[in-house]
């Protein structure tokens, strides 16, 4: 079916990625991450000018069914770029609460949505995102381009369904890994752009939402490198 071109490249893609692999794993240290963000904090929204990025944002969003006066937590909320989206939804009403372990990266959002846009029912809040802790639960938590890269994206992961009410819905958009078949030679280039953002794509958070929760839905964007989930708590 496939010809030799085809699994010469398959063969090398995979060897590339397995060094990779290893540098991605011993790159993703709190200290570089606090420096990257840092360093890009006013301008990191500007990546969303990447079509997909945005794409999967609409897709989140879409999925959460946000009503107008919800009480909604964005954490790894990094500089806003959720915010549009929700405010649109839950409306003057509503309460959004976000969180970053970054301080550069929420004085970025601070400066462009809350000063720049005036929208007061938004409150920042610098958390770790693994050991985050509110009075009141939510009706809605999310999180975007987050799972990715928090070290301990396991116990945030918790830590967010905790937060979220019963009937409430928990939302996840990231990075994936594609396992489509003709994006398999060119897995490498994946595992580089991992390294080069210190993400790490091979993390599948959506698996676990699909066991603890009902009503689970999960799609695929872009050649399946994106997705959105969303789980409601019984």
């Amino acid at each position: 079916m496939f010809k030799r071109p085809f699994w010469y490249g398959l063969l090398v893609g995979m060897a590339i990625s397995a060094l990779l692999n290893q540098r991605r794993r011993s790159a993703m240290t709190q200290e570089r991450l606090d420096n990257y963000y840092r360093k890009r904090a006013a301008i990191y929204n500007l990546t969303d000018l990447f079509r997909p990025r945005v794409d999967m944002r609409k897709a989140l969003i879409d999925l959460l069914d946000l009503k107008p006066g919800m009480r909604v937590l964005d954490f790894a909320c990094g500089a806003g770029a959720n915010f549009p989206f929700i405010i649109e939804k839950i409306g003057p009403t509503g309460q959004l609460v976000a969180t970053d372990y970054s301080q550069p990266m929420l004085d970025a959002a601070r400066q462009q949505f809350i000063i720049g846009k005036g929208w007061r029912n938004i409150q920042l809040v610098q958390a770790d995102a693994a050991e985050m802790s509110f009075d009141e639960p939510f009706d809605v938590v999310l999180c975007t381009m987050g799972l990715a890269v928090i070290p301990r994206w396991q116990e945030a992961l918790q830590r967010g369904w905790e937060l979220v009410k019963p009937g409430g819905v928990l939302g996840i958009g990231d990075l994936k890994e594609s396992t489509r078949w003709y994006t398999l030679p060119i897995r490498w280039l994946t595992d580089a752009l991992d390294v080069l953002i210190i993400a790490d794509s091979t993390r599948r958070p959506w698996e676990w939402m699909a066991q603890v929760g009902t009503d689970y839905r999960f799609v695929e964007l872009f050649h399946g490198y994106f997705y959105a989930a969303r789980v409601r708590k019984a």
